[in-house]
């Protein structure tokens, strides 16, 4: 009887696991789709410099032909503690829906974060 309890136990925690594994996959695919158009045109326009003020030896780089490689929740470039709820940008680290566009080759990677709901983009070299 034991066994069966947890046979069961095992099939329903695969049953949520699975279900959050497809809506986690269908909302990111959703998103990504909706939001990529806005986030090549800020891209576009972002000055080629990356957050630190560094300029950036990028050319003329067509952001359309970039990967959307994923999305994100919170900017982790900015630096907030967990803990620091009262700070104004708190909800950009650690809440916001962050679109990643990635272009890649042997030397260099160079992504482009932007934040989905300030509408803002920040280009950087990893």
């Amino acid at each position: 009887m034991r066994f069966v309890v947890l046979f069961l136990a095992v099939l329903a925690g695969l049953k949520v696991w699975t279900q959050d594994r497809l809506y986690r996959s269908a909302a990111g695919e959703a998103l990504i789709a909706a939001y990529q158009e806005r986030a090549v045109g800020a891209c576009q326009a972002k000055p080629k410099a990356d957050a630190r003020g560094q300029p950036l030896v990028v050319g003329a780089l067509d952001w359309s032909k970039a990967k959307a490689d994923d999305i994100m929740f919170g900017n982790p470039a900015i630096e907030i503690a967990v803990w620091q709820v009262d700070h104004a940008l708190w909800n950009a680290r650690y809440r916001n829906p962050i679109l990643r566009l990635k272009f890649e080759d042997r030397l260099t990677r160079i992504v482009c974060d932007y934040d989905v709901l300030a509408g803002q983009a920040a280009v950087r070299v990893l």
